[in-house]
């Protein structure tokens, strides 16, 4: 709701965030009542160039269970500018942790486009594992692994693939739950 690239968008055929809050709250209404073991995810885009501020468009905590989180490095490509994972997630899982505090948090679309040199990718992915870590309300994430537009592969590189792997292995173990 939060970019410009969906007819729901705010802005986009004057929809509001009042129009936007009343679709949720009128969604969760027809669906808890058909499947009351449904649980809710809102998941805005990260804040970044061409997105909005979502904090005025979420439902509450009556109608959300967990919040997420959308956040792609598009690399060097048309309109798009290579962007570290702490600047395009930190201020967006900051906002979401002030909106709802303590209320759990998911990346629910996470990719990274291949860098201008085989290693660049790889210190994004430990950057992500980074940020992740430093949020303690993140849950999990969902890489988003399709060579779609940009390669956003975990593995597309062996130098990637090996930083996902000690990534994953060092925010594993560094959980509560682990």
């Amino acid at each position: 709701m939060n970019g410009t690239w969906y007819p729901w968008s705010i802005g986009t055929s004057q929809n509001t965030p009042y129009d936007y809050r009343a679709a949720w709250s009128r969604m969760h209404s027809i669906i808890s009542k058909q499947a009351p073991q449904v649980r809710f995810v809102w998941a805005p885009n990260a804040i970044t160039e061409g997105t909005r501020d979502f904090t005025d468009c979420y439902p509450g905590d009556d109608v959300v269970d967990y919040l997420g989180l959308d956040g792609y490095n598009w690399g060097q490509s048309p309109g798009h500018q290579w962007q570290s994972a702490h600047k395009l997630f930190s201020e967006s899982l900051e906002a979401l942790s002030k909106l709802s505090p303590n209320r759990p948090t998911l990346i629910t679309e996470v990719g990274c486009a291949d860098g201008n040199t085989p290693n660049l990718k790889a210190e994004w992915i430990t950057d992500f594992f980074h940020v992740i870590e430093s949020a303690p309300d993140v849950l999990g994430f969902v890489w988003f692994q399709m060579d779609k537009e940009r390669d956003w592969r975990l593995n597309s590189t062996r130098a990637s693939t090996l930083s996902f792997r000690n990534g994953l292995e060092q925010w594993i173990s560094s959980r509560p739950f682990a």
